[in-house]
């Protein structure tokens, strides 16, 4: 319900699939771990710390299905889930439209001044104007050490665009709202050729690079409300990074 409260299901894609996808609404929670994506390693990392919830940006089941055999990496961990008892919980589109989102949690460890929402986008003032390289270095450092540049590196920054994800097409409407440039988590080539063909600039530091960052903050905010609200459930944020980086 708490979820609900901070993004809403009806506020989600019509493509999304969010709420409670596993597991029983009366089901006892005690220990709920945070985690990005539903592997099967963060679904071991939930079973040695006793968790009977895990709670995720991405959902799993995001497209329909007809058989759940354990050949298919994404069934074996449904039914692992299953097995162990563990219930699952995404807040995806939802939670990409608040404060929560991954998109605000970059702009915080950017330093972003005066940041404003439209529509998908967080958009904020950098702390001083840098070059696009620079600005690059510092996201390489604070975000993600594989941050890729579409642009040129010695345009100047002062207005950044943030959506976390997948939405390398919005930099029409960053670009319209004032920025020099928008970071995201996916950049296709088309899009990385029209930006840099108008003089824009777009970086791409990784779907995951992008939202990961979401997962302590949502952490901490939710053993906050716990705590004051005296439920007695502990959360805890993964760190697993799921393309074998330590």
């Amino acid at each position: 319900n708490h979820i609900e409260q901070i993004a809403p299901a009806e506020t989600a894609e019509a493509y999304d699939n969010v709420g409670l996808i596993l597991g029983r609404r009366d089901q006892k929670v005690s220990k709920v771990l945070i985690a990005l994506d539903a592997t099967m390693v963060v679904v071991e990392e939930a079973e040695k710390l006793g968790a009977e919830l895990i709670i995720t940006h991405h959902p799993l089941l995001f497209r329909a299905r007809k058989k759940l055999t354990e050949e298919d990496p994404e069934a074996k961990v449904i039914c692992r889930m299953i097995r162990s008892g563990i219930a699952l919980l995404s807040a995806h589109t939802n939670l990409d439209k608040t404060v929560h989102s991954g998109s605000a949690a970059c702009a915080d460890l950017l330093g972003l001044k005066d940041v404003h929402q439209e529509g998908l986008l967080f958009i904020g003032t950098l702390p001083a104007k840098m070059t696009a390289y620079d600005l690059k270095q510092k996201m390489a450092n604070v975000i993600m050490p594989d941050v890729r540049l579409y642009g040129d590196e010695n345009i100047a920054i002062e207005t950044l665009a943030i959506c976390g994800g997948a939405y390398d097409e919005g930099w029409l409407e960053a670009k319209a709202s004032g920025a020099q440039a928008l970071l995201t988590g996916e950049v296709r080539h088309h899009n990385a050729l029209a930006a840099v063909m108008d003089g824009f600039a777009l970086y791409d530091a990784g779907h995951f690079g992008t939202e990961a960052p979401l997962v302590k903050p949502l952490c901490e905010y939710l053993q906050n409300w716990a705590n004051d609200v005296q439920y007695d459930v502990t959360f805890f944020s993964s760190d697993v990074i799921p393309y074998g980086r330590t």
